[in-house]
């Protein structure tokens, strides 16, 4: 009895969708307007296509972030040549940076310059996007001079020439300076290739696509036995599967310790839990819904017994996902990640929304195989979900200033906040082909100006469109609020 008792106080501080007390980080610089605080879920959502899969010679990277440091999420341009000191991750000793690559990342306001830039996902100048999502686990440097994800991923953009590097930069934060506070899932794309990754402070594994389509949220795959909590109060692996029939007072387990305990069968239907402790869900025959860490399908019932399905409830999440991205396999292009970004729970049957609130904030990154370091682009939402995707190409030597100061995140939440989830979508859609239609026009000039010789042309004709295409999404989204 003590046992299970145990157990359910642990699982609840772990596995609950709240804020997690040992998951807050506090960010001093961003205590900004308190009306729209929200539980820190650290709910980040990654899809990468690559190689074929795309419609064209470049790879895809969307990153939703639900940021641990709160706050109105900004574009911020780092250039090369800057220079920042930075702590050692045991010692704390002072350490000098000299930035090799430019790179813009999407971070919260007073996550930059002066202070040091922590930027949830990035592109550099050369061609690399880099996303991350945080696991749990507690295999990490104690001291409070670890480095978080953001100083992990920062490391190896400021640096790298290619994926490579990047990887074995991001390799060395675990092997040789051991400096992670945090367990993470980091993809790396270039244009012909991408990488995924799974580390702590001690394990490291890496795995490279060249073709295909990638996802993948907070849960380790990779790393899913040597961080222990997942077999032990999850399943065995994170692709466990349980197909049977069963009676009701029976359990269902996949290898953990936790499980679903079946109260009751009616004729066509069934009243489950999670065990040793959860809250009595009623599931309809054909029907599937998440309960605690799993994933339950009334499949048939017959003479008082239920078919059913379980599975942990982020592997039916990647399941239900590539159902919808498969579709569009050889043909994905930047209006597939937008729409993708805008999924929420009702489309995914109660599972985790790609689009779930809060200070939540989506890039996307388009790597092109010609002229990456010039072409490459990220197309940033302040709110995927009441605000336009607007383009930035890397090569940009400014951005608009609401973009930078926090001013469109403000106003993502208030239309937020007067909207609600998917109402402004057509109207943003509507916006978002013209945007597309125009920077792609923009793009082939400035393509045709490169192979000419003329690349400062280039550089001043998308850093021009890109700004007419920013400024013209601020004055929409006003008229939306009323301004």
């Amino acid at each position: 009895m003590k046992f299970k008792m145990v157990a359910a106080i642990i699982i609840l501080i772990l596995f609950t969708n709240v804020a997690n007390p040992f998951f807050i980080i506090k960010n001093e610089k961003s205590d900004i307007v308190k009306q729209y605080d929200a539980p820190i879920r650290r709910e980040c959502k990654n899809i990468m296509a690559i190689g074929n899969a795309t419609s064209g010679n470049y790879t895809l990277l969307l990153k939703v972030r639900d940021p641990a440091r709160q706050g109105y999420q900004v574009l911020c341009s780092i250039p090369k040549g800057y220079e920042y000191n930075y702590h050692r991750p045991w010692t704390g000793l002072k350490i000098h940076f000299r930035v090799s690559h430019k790179f813009i990342g999407t971070t919260t306001k007073g996550d930059e310059p002066p202070n040091i830039t922590k930027p949830g996902m990035l592109l550099s100048d050369a061609g690399l996007a880099f996303s991350d999502a945080d696991t749990l686990y507690y295999l990490v440097n104690p001291t409070r001079h670890a480095w978080d994800d953001f100083d992990w991923m920062r490391y190896a953009a400021q640096s790298a020439d290619n994926i490579e590097e990047a990887v074995s930069m991001l390799e060395d934060v675990v092997t040789k300076m051991h400096a992670s506070s945090v367990a993470e899932n980091i993809f790396v794309a270039e244009a012909n290739k991408g990488a995924i990754i799974e580390g702590d402070a001690f394990n490291f594994k890496v795995r490279y696509i060249k073709n295909g389509v990638e996802i993948q949220s907070n849960y380790p795959k990779m790393l899913w036995k040597e961080h222990i909590i997942y077999p032990l109060f999850v399943a065995s692996n994170f692709n466990s599967k349980f197909t049977g029939w069963i009676r009701a007072g029976q359990k269902i387990n996949l290898g953990s310790i936790t499980g679903i305990y079946i109260t009751a069968i009616n004729n066509n239907s069934i009243i489950a839990r999670m065990y040793p402790f959860g809250l009595w869900e009623g599931i309809h025959l054909g029907e599937g819904k998440p309960i605690g860490n799993f994933w339950i399908e009334l499949k048939d019932i017959k003479n008082n017994e239920a078919k059913i399905f379980v599975c942990y409830k982020y592997f039916m999440w990647e399941e239900k996902l590539k159902e919808i991205v498969m579709k569009r396999y050889g043909n994905i292009d930047l209006k597939d990640m937008i729409n993708w970004s805008r999924i929420h729970s009702a489309d995914l049957g109660g599972l985790r929304g790609i689009c779930q609130g809060g200070y939540e904030a989506a890039t996307i990154y388009k790597i092109s195989s010609k002229y990456a370091n010039l072409l490459s682009s990220l197309w940033f939402a302040a709110d995927q979900c009441s605000s336009i995707f607007i383009p930035v190409h890397i090569c940009d030597v400014d951005i608009y200033d609401a973009y930078e100061n926090g001013e469109a995140s403000e106003i993502a939440l208030k239309l937020l906040q007067k909207y609600g989830h998917g109402n402004l979508t057509n109207l943003c859609e509507k916006v978002e082909d013209d945007i597309i239609s125009e920077t792609m026009k923009a793009e082939e000039k400035a393509e045709q100006l490169i192979e000419n010789g003329s690349k400062e042309e280039a550089i001043t004709l998308l850093t021009l469109s890109d700004i007419k295409m920013q400024m013209n999404a601020i004055a929409i989204e006003k008229t939306w609020l009323g301004k």
